[in-house]
């Protein structure tokens, strides 16, 4: 069996840990997949209002792209995070942290992956806004559909935000 290196310590179910993630990545892009979006003319729903419609997908996107680390309830708890080097943040506590303003503009950069945190050590989270581009060509269309994704996420964590 091979041995990975977790944290500087050698794993010995590495092939069990690989297929877990594998596993996660998989479920991850159905459920990606799956999220809904504007209709074919580019229009939401009439019964459900545009700011609704963002909570939603941000929250779909959130458990499917996220939770894995977080945690389903964003306290930074997920499946994943015992495996990571680094604590793994309380997403509902980003605004309490900041005297109760909540980044938007820094949260937006970090999940896209246009924040330098290089201050703070290596990127231990994924680039979503390359996850979130595709494999389409680049055009002004993906991009915008790039940053819909990115900004319904920050929509979601902001509407979660509580005191600690």
């Amino acid at each position: 069996m091979r041995e990975m290196v977790v944290s500087n310590a050698k794993f010995p179910g590495a092939l069990i840990l690989s297929s877990a993630l594998a596993s996660f990545a998989v479920a991850w892009l159905a459920s990606c997949a799956s999220i809904s979006g504007p209709n074919a003319i580019g229009e939401t729903s009439p019964s459900v209002t545009p700011g609704a419609h963002m909570l939603e997908q941000g929250k779909r996107r959130y458990k499917a792209s996220c939770s894995g680390c977080h945690g389903t309830q964003a306290h930074g708890n997920g499946p994943i995070s015992p495996l990571l080097e680094v604590p793994v943040p309380d997403l509902t506590l980003l605004a309490s942290r900041r005297g109760g303003s909540f980044p938007a503009d820094e949260v937006y950069q970090i999940i896209d992956g246009q924040a330098d945190l290089s201050a703070h050590g290596p990127r231990h989270m994924p680039v979503w806004g390359y996850e979130f581009y595709g494999q389409g060509p680049d055009d002004e269309a993906a991009h915008r559909e790039a940053t819909r994704k990115v900004e319904s996420l920050v929509s979601f964590l902001q509407s979660i935000q509580r005191d600690r």
